[in-house]
């Protein structure tokens, strides 16, 4: 994976975050607020949202949701700040697998049990399994060659001797 992408996935993955959050903010002011979902006349929201499987302990999921995107374009923002940082990677990584596996729990739960899909959950699933391959590409780089490459390019930029 060339520098340039390295350096690009945190931000590409608080955008990811932004986009998830916005998601799980809207579902849970409708969910809390008993409003209708616009659903685009894909699936059926109204009812996924509205069905057992969508509150734990009384807590909207989708609540549960903004909350993990939120966690994770928080850290996203560190690494892009800190690259240098090795373990902000995997702890992003690691919020992103948790909610990429829950998102597969709960599409299941919408196509074998509520035979009813919600197409921001869907949306939301599709987030997360890109936000899980991302960081899954940025922790399996060798360690250490960003720092490497990155140290080797200033010093064939001071030398004259770039690509």
């Amino acid at each position: 994976m060339s520098v340039s992408a390295q350096r690009a996935i945190p931000f590409v993955l608080v955008v990811l975050g932004l986009a998830g959050s916005a998601i799980g903010s809207y579902l849970t002011i409708a969910h809390w607020g008993d409003q209708p979902i616009a659903c685009g006349g894909v699936g059926d929201c109204g009812y996924v949202n509205s069905s057992e499987y969508a509150s734990v302990g009384g807590v909207p999921v989708s609540a549960l949701g903004a909350a993990l995107y939120l966690a994770m374009t928080a850290v996203a923002l560190a690494w892009a700040r800190r690259a240098c940082v090795d373990w902000l990677p995997i702890a992003y990584w690691g919020l992103a697998l948790a909610g990429a596996g829950y998102a597969g729990y709960l599409t299941y739960v919408e196509l074998a049990v509520l035979h009813a899909i919600c197409i921001w959950c869907v949306t939301s699933a599709v987030l997360l399994a890109v936000s899980l391959a991302l960081s899954t590409a940025a922790v399996l780089r060798e360690p250490g060659s960003t720092e490497a490459t990155l140290d080797a390019e200033a010093y064939q930029g001071r030398q004259g001797t770039g690509p």
